[in-house]
């Protein structure tokens, strides 16, 4: 589960991020790869932004005195889910793509934190530390919220669903330090797929569009670099070798690439996009949009 702190410059574990969806060859032109994540850029908060991975079309999405992050694009492209410290521990939140009538699904005193949509869009899985912390999921407007898993004597959180809606990923400390486990979207035969020392998904980790796949983060190289595996955890590889802490952000609509973050980075942080393979890193340079 995130815990965030409104004086953080970004929400770097919790830039999490859906990009648009992309069409066959034979359809139209695919829509272009939109990066959300949340910055203190233009406030003294985090707010929401989206911006094209070429670094054009900034837009500032969220205009609130309070912390919004972990942004989520459902798979329509219509919504954004996200968290907002709006309620005082914070709440899972949902707005129009453009920023538009946001509004509070969970409604709850506890800390509730978004992870993903179902592939369908009729979901939110999310967790939360209520009485019985741990994995919940909801209606995409809010109702029928129930508990999925019970955290298992430790920190469950950001669950992630895979696109063919059959598996959950979530991050646990169950073992003595953080791993990405799985389970079954009935929340059943829960199993780890880093088995690492140490701490991996702790700054994201994302399913590529395909399923196949799972970007991740780890700190079993010192600071936080990018790997990623196969579904079933095997043929784990690094795709980063930077000095700075790195964060995931998203997979490309075609699987081909993927957005990261580095922190620190002049002059604060910055948005970086390589090929799915690690090869050419290029920095993402964007400017705000007016205030």
């Amino acid at each position: 589960m995130y815990r965030i702190a409104p004086a953080l410059t970004v929400a770097v574990a919790l830039a999490l991020v859906a990009a648009l969806p992309g069409v066959s060859r034979a359809g139209p032109p695919a829509k272009p790869w939109s990066i959300l994540f949340s910055s203190d850029r233009l406030s003294g908060d985090a707010e929401i932004f989206s911006v094209r991975a070429d670094g054009t079309g900034a837009q500032r999405l969220t205009r609130s005195p309070y912390f919004d992050g972990v942004p989520l694009r459902s798979p329509s492209g219509n919504e954004i889910a996200f968290y907002s410290q709006r309620s005082p521990k914070g709440d899972v939140w949902l707005m129009n793509a453009n920023g538009s009538r946001a509004r509070n699904l969970t409604h709850n005193a506890a800390h509730d934190s978004p992870g993903s949509w179902s592939p369908d869009g009729r979901k939110i899985v999310f967790d939360s530390d209520r009485p019985q912390a741990g994995i919940y999921v909801m209606s995409a407007n809010g109702s029928g919220q129930r508990l999925l898993r019970l955290r298992d004597s430790s920190v469950d959180g950001n669950p992630q669903w895979s696109p063919d809606g059959k598996t959950i990923l979530f991050t646990t400390a169950r073992d003595g330090n953080t791993e990405i486990y799985a389970m079954n979207a009935d929340a059943s035969a829960p199993r780890n797929l880093t088995q690492n020392p140490l701490r991996d998904g702790e700054l994201g980790f994302r399913w590529s569009p395909d399923g196949s796949r799972i970007a991740f983060t780890t700190r079993r190289d010192g600071q936080s670099e990018i790997y990623v595996m196969k579904a079933d955890g095997s043929a784990q590889q690094r795709l980063t070798h930077s000095p700075q802490d790195e964060s995931l952000l998203s997979w490309s609509p075609d699987g081909r690439s993927i957005a990261v973050q580095r922190s620190p980075s002049s002059p604060r942080w910055a948005i970086y996009v390589m090929r799915s393979d690690g090869r050419g890193v290029r920095k993402v340079t964007w400017a705000p949009p007016s205030r």
